[in-house]
């Protein structure tokens, strides 16, 4: 088991007003708002948490934060149920970091700024508070093919050292943490509810033992479940990494869609990308069309952080036809084939039929070039256009060949990259 760093004194201050301790009733533990009100209080005086130990400091506190002066200090009178639920937390490895402490995560605070959590529990490694990578959220009651979906962007971030992080439920969440764990790589996962349950099991303790994976959550140890914890946990989820990433949501409904709508809302949001693909439940289309962006599946040896940062920043904003993968465009403007059957975007065999689709299919160079276009706005590379479009590189440089043959695109060197012609 992983040594318990001694909690500070703040800390202590913090928990004693904000959190549950064992069965204590005596006093209603304050809210984040009142919380937030007596934090702006303490900072307006340049004072510390644990000042408010002090009569006179928290007599005054009572009275700038508007919160009535005998609740509080019943909340700071329970030392012994502290110290008790404390010494029961780290016999199971649950750590506390508090709004106060240095290692509590920066990019909570300055994402969420208020609503950052006064309190969050822990177990594992605490260097990985420091966050980053792919959020990845989905449905609970994901289809196969979202499950390897999830599985596979886990695993492309593990094998190039990127943090996953997600929310411990089943389905998409568990997926996408056992899938980097297993390859090698690390994930946080932010709980709603169970975190003292999944400390104690044996797989966690395993990946905890290891240093490869840190549970985390802003709500008591042994709380259960419930609607309200589960969405108010999203943010903290995509507030902990670089990107966020939604396997399957459900058209205006359930927690994956609302924590991603509130994402993109945000201001300064994290970068959502969405699973594209014939397959994928209308939620999906309907996120790209508010602003998210379709996650690459071609992905060409390209590390995660590299090839996002780079869609993330091609300006190719929701609600653009630009948004769909190529093939998924060239089946909405093209009749089915005689049999019936319409290609999968989600069979490996897309990619090896680009070349013959191209041949076989006449004038499809005139319905994809607009897409090739628009995605060749700014100056980009081959490859990261490829992971855009959904197609292999090969067909791709056979449509260059042809626009720059034409006069739409143009070649730039040191990098190699091409650019639509505007002249």
């Amino acid at each position: 088991m992983l040594a318990i760093a001694p909690m500070t004194e703040d800390a202590k201050v913090i928990l004693l007003l904000c959190g549950r301790l064992g069965s204590d009733r005596a006093a209603t533990q304050l809210n984040q708002g009142e919380y937030n009100a007596i934090a702006r209080w303490i900072a307006g005086q340049r004072l510390r948490p644990s000042d408010l130990v002090r009569g006179e400091v928290l007599d005054n506190a009572a009275v700038g934060a508007n919160i009535d002066r005998d609740r509080l200090g019943g909340l700071l009178a329970r030392g012994v149920q502290l110290a008790f639920a404390v010494e029961a937390w780290n016999r199971s490895g649950i750590w506390l970091t508090c709004r106060s402490d240095d290692d509590y995560p920066t990019r909570l605070k300055m994402h969420l700024r208020d609503q950052a959590p006064p309190i969050l529990f822990g177990a594992g490694d605490r260097g990985l508070l420091a966050g980053g990578g792919l959020a990845v959220v989905g449905s609970r009651n994901v289809d196969d093919i979202g499950s390897r979906a999830a599985r596979e962007a886990a695993e492309w971030c593990a094998h190039h050292e990127m943090l996953v992080v997600s929310g411990g439920a089943r389905g998409v969440d568990t997926d996408a943490m056992v899938g980097s764990l297993e390859a090698g790589g690390r994930a946080v996962g932010i709980l709603a509810d169970g975190l003292l349950r999944r400390t104690v099991s044996r797989d966690a303790r395993h990946w905890i033992a290891e240093g490869k994976l840190l549970l985390l959550s802003p709500n008591h140890p042994e709380a259960g479940f419930s609607v309200g914890t589960a969405m108010g946990r999203n943010k903290l989820i995509y507030a902990m990494a670089d990107f966020g990433l939604v396997i399957s949501a459900d058209a205006k409904k359930g927690g994956t869609w609302a924590g991603a709508v509130e994402e993109l809302r945000r201001e300064q949001a994290r970068p959502i990308f969405v699973r594209v693909g014939l397959s994928t439940p209308k939620g999906n289309s309907m996120l790209i069309e508010l602003g998210a962006k379709p996650f690459p599946r071609t992905r060409s040896g390209e590390g995660p952080l590299q090839l996002l940062t780079e869609l993330s920043q091609a300006g190719t904003g929701g609600g653009t036809r630009s948004q769909l993968t190529l093939f998924e465009s060239v089946e909405q403007a093209s009749s089915p084939p005689a049999n019936g059957r319409v290609p999968s975007v989600e069979t490996p065999a897309v990619e090896s039929r680009g070349t013959a689709l191209g041949a076989q299919a006449p004038g499809l160079y005139e319905v994809v070039l607009p897409l090739v276009l628009a995605a060749f706005a700014q100056a980009r590379s081959v490859q990261s256009v490829a992971s855009q479009l959904d197609v292999s590189q090969v067909q791709l440089n056979a449509w260059i060949k042809r626009a720059l043959a034409d006069g739409r695109l143009k070649r730039l060197a040191k990098p190699v990259r091409y650019m639509a012609n505007r002249d």
